[in-house]
């Protein structure tokens, strides 16, 4: 059943032409190398440089073409398919290019943004602010956007959807952003979207790696290698997968975790200030001392505060709660 899946799912079922084919677009290696390098890194400075400034100036527009222009999912894409086959040829070139493409463009967002530090205030950029960290909501795109970029790569005839799959992966923007954090000295944020980049990375590696093997790929490829090198490359894959799930599992319960407690403080507040005249402004469950803020507006007595932290017993997962009031004033003209 599952192998008719993958047929279906591919279109047909794959032999060692599709092999060569999907290895040819995604695999840095052959007579081509330097060249494909040498295109591979060009593209990822004029994209992270797009990136750079579509952040600093609050542009999506710009930040969207950044994604387009960006290849960084190549080499992530070639890593998910070296892990599905056990190539370990395969898995090293991918992962020592999308380590160095990591690097080149954290730099590219630090040395653009070291000239203008003095002018840039990254708390007051909703488009840097947005990727200081990630939310469920991110890891379960990146686990889809991992499935469609696989698709997309293994079949000829949906080719077109590639940009798409550009956009949704998201790759550069978080690695800008956290060369412009460093730039700027906001060391925890610039490691909140660094975070955001990792949950991506890998939610990516696990969906793409899990498709080209359901496809068939690692039943076609095994049949050129050796009952050895099979063993050593199932073996491979085991702990690439186990060092690959930590982090996303760990990356995956605090973003679970603070969506929770978003939620609980959320709906306790809203209990807590009935009859007053306060509302919430703002939750923030991801504050640098692991504490929660509140944020409540309004005006006149504020409720007991006891009545809040009732409604909250055993629902902070041991985090302290500050809760800041903001005084406020609505006056009528008439005209």
């Amino acid at each position: 059943m599952l192998e008719s899946l993958g047929t279906t799912l591919h279109g047909g079922p794959v032999n060692k032409e599709e092999v060569n084919r999907l290895r040819d677009i995604i695999m840095f290696e052959g007579p081509d190398l330097k060249r494909s390098l040498v295109k591979f890194f060009c593209l990822l400075v004029l994209a992270s440089g797009i990136a750079t400034y579509g952040l600093l100036g609050n542009s999506v527009a710009t930040i969207i073409g950044a994604m387009i222009v960006a290849p960084l999912m190549l080499p992530i894409m070639g890593l998910a398919f070296g892990i599905s086959i056990g190539d370990t040829h395969a898995i090293r070139n991918s992962l020592l290019i999308s380590l160095g493409g990591i690097a080149v463009s954290i730099a590219i967002g630090y040395l653009l943004t070291v000239p203008i530090v003095s002018i840039t205030i990254p708390e007051n950029v909703d488009q840097i602010m947005i990727r200081t960290a990630p939310r469920i909501l991110d890891l379960l795109a990146a686990l889809v956007t991992g499935l469609a970029g696989a698709f997309a790569m293994s079949r000829s005839d949906v080719s077109d959807t590639l940009p798409g799959v550009a956009i949704a992966i998201s790759l550069v923007p978080p690695l800008a952003n956290t060369g412009i954090l460093l730039a700027t000295s906001n060391f925890t944020l610039a490691m909140g979207s660094f975070l955001l980049f990792i949950t991506n990375f890998f939610a990516i590696l696990i969906t793409g790696a899990a498709l080209f093997a359901v496809m068939g790929f690692p039943q076609v490829v095994g049949r050129y290698q050796s009952v050895k090198h099979r063993r050593k490359s199932i073996a491979l894959v085991i702990v690439i997968i186990a060092l690959i799930l930590v982090p996303l599992a760990y990356n995956g319960y605090n973003i679970s975790t603070n969506s929770i407690i978003t939620k609980n403080v959320q709906d306790a507040s809203a209990e807590w200030l009935i009859g007053s005249r306060y509302q919430v402004e703002s939750v923030n469950s991801e504050n640098a001392d692991n504490s929660v803020v509140l944020v409540v507006i309004g005006e006149g007595e504020l409720p007991p505060i006891e009545k809040l932290q009732q409604l909250l017993d055993g629902k902070l997962y041991g985090r302290p709660l500050r809760v800041q009031v903001v005084h406020s004033s609505i006056y009528y003209v008439n005209d």
